[in-house]
């Protein structure tokens, strides 16, 4: 009935608006009636300089020295607990569970038994930090709690993340706990015990919230629904992505929004996705022309992996209104453009304050570093096998490059002393300088 209702919504008749004259943004108008936007330039962007790092505060040197303190524990008693784990598993099988390490107040280690924790490991261990503990259940048990909530709520998409703690297997839920107690009432089942629940995911989202035909769907102004055939949108908060960006061209083909550079598949939005169209017309992403908003015509940023969508609630509305074909999730729908131009400035910033921390440059002469090494890397460019010019080491690149550890302080220049791996003056500038800075400061006197 679904399917049947948006296939209706996706033909124009004859009070279609006109092809050309009139339009409320920069489209193309085939004889369908919808829209096509296959390229659009970015929107104006001024890229911000970011700010001076603030001076440390005395809370931020207490949490440094806390975890130093933490860090030094568990480094002093790693292979006493490696060793003495591996014991455990062998001659107390189906008893001991698992460890984890007490970080707060006194530091310690706590391990986990079924029966008689403390008096079991009082058996294999007299070090004073460690502790033995009784515990109800099994790791087993806990991922098994974990795995039936997963199974049994696949279907219905209501669980975001789920993970086995100390004795707790939390699982959150991104529907409302109305909703989701209705859902477990209706399919017969009991929640396992050792299951916390968590309705904190925001916003709650409906239980059933498909994607729905232009016309009626509220991210959509209604200036522009009229040439549009879907703009679908997940139903769904996004939960734990994958820390990579990606880039993704999104154009507008006969109404569908479509990936140019991946094989025109079609788009599924982000949960929360809207549509405006700009100041100079042009149909954007968005609510309004806050910095860095795309336009419908061009690459798009964000942070996760671009992955192919399968779930039928999702993709059968999309097919219904843009016909087969494989759908793909954007996760986010910044400009690429003006996040390059952002990362531009911004790593260029942080480059000449590193010059100035680790080598005592200050920074016109940082400045001038910098585009002396970007045009030394344009000047060597490299070329692939296949003759394609590699782009070019830049100046921020080469800043960036850790320097080599020393562990001896005899190679350390005079004036320079060895400190924490590396040679460093009074001032704590490094030394000796890098091989490109040497160069550099011969030609620039």
């Amino acid at each position: 009935m679904l399917a049947a209702s948006l296939a209706g919504c996706a033909s124009q008749d004859a009070a279609s608006p006109p092809l050309s004259d009139g339009l409320p943004f920069h489209a193309e108008i085939g004889t369908s009636g919808f829209a096509t936007i296959l390229s659009a330039p970015p929107a104006s962007f001024d890229p911000v300089e970011p700010p001076v790092p603030a001076p440390r505060t005395a809370e931020q040197d207490a949490a440094d020295a806390d975890f130093m303190r933490v860090a030094d524990y568990q480094n002093s008693v790693m292979d006493e607990v490696q060793a003495l784990a591996e014991r455990l598993r062998r001659e107390e099988r189906g008893n001991f569970q698992t460890l984890h390490y007490d970080n707060e107040g006194e530091l310690g280690v706590v391990f986990e038994f079924l029966r008689d924790g403390p008096a079991t490991l009082r058996k294999y261990s007299k070090n004073p930090t460690f502790r033995g503990e009784t515990v109800r259940w099994s790791q087993e048990e806990l991922r098994a709690a974990a795995d039936f909530m997963w199974e049994t709520f696949r279907e219905d998409r209501v669980i975001q993340s789920t993970g086995v703690g100390t004795q707790v297997a939390t699982v959150e839920i991104s529907v409302s706990e109305e909703e989701f107690r209705a859902l477990v009432k209706r399919k017969g089942v009991i929640i396992p015990e050792p299951v916390e629940l968590v309705f904190r995911a925001t916003p709650m989202v409906p239980l059933v919230n498909p994607p729905r035909p232009a016309a009626q769907d509220q991210a959509v102004p209604d200036e522009v629904a009229p040439y549009l055939r879907i703009f679908p949108q997940h139903d769904r908060p996004a939960g734990a992505l994958h820390a990579i960006n990606s880039r993704v061209t999104v154009v507008l083909k006969d109404g569908c929004f479509r990936a140019a550079d991946r094989d025109d598949a079609l788009v599924l939005f982000p949960f929360g996705a809207k549509l405006f169209v700009d100041s100079a017309n042009y149909l954007a992403f968005g609510s309004g022309e806050r910095p860095g908003y795309a336009r419908v015509g061009e690459a798009v940023e964000f942070m996760g992996s671009v992955n192919e969508v399968t779930t039928p609630e999702l993709v059968d509305p999309i097919h219904a209104a843009c016909g087969p074909g494989k759908v793909i999730k954007v996760e986010g729908m910044e400009s690429a453009a003006a996040g390059d131009a952002q990362r531009k400035v911004t790593d260029r910033a942080n480059a000449i304050r590193s010059l100035g921390d680790r080598y005592g440059l200050d920074a016109r002469q940082a400045g001038r570093a910098l585009d002396w090494l970007d045009a030394r890397g344009e000047a060597n460019r490299q070329t692939s096998p296949e003759g394609i010019a590699l782009p070019p080491i830049t100046g921020t690149m080469m800043v960036e490059m850790p320097p080599r550890p020393v562990m001896d302080p005899s190679e350390c220049p005079p004036g320079s002393s060895l400190n924490a791996g590396l040679c460093r003056t009074p001032e704590g500038h490094l030394r000796p300088l890098p091989d490109w800075l040497v160069e550099f400061l011969e030609q620039d006197r």
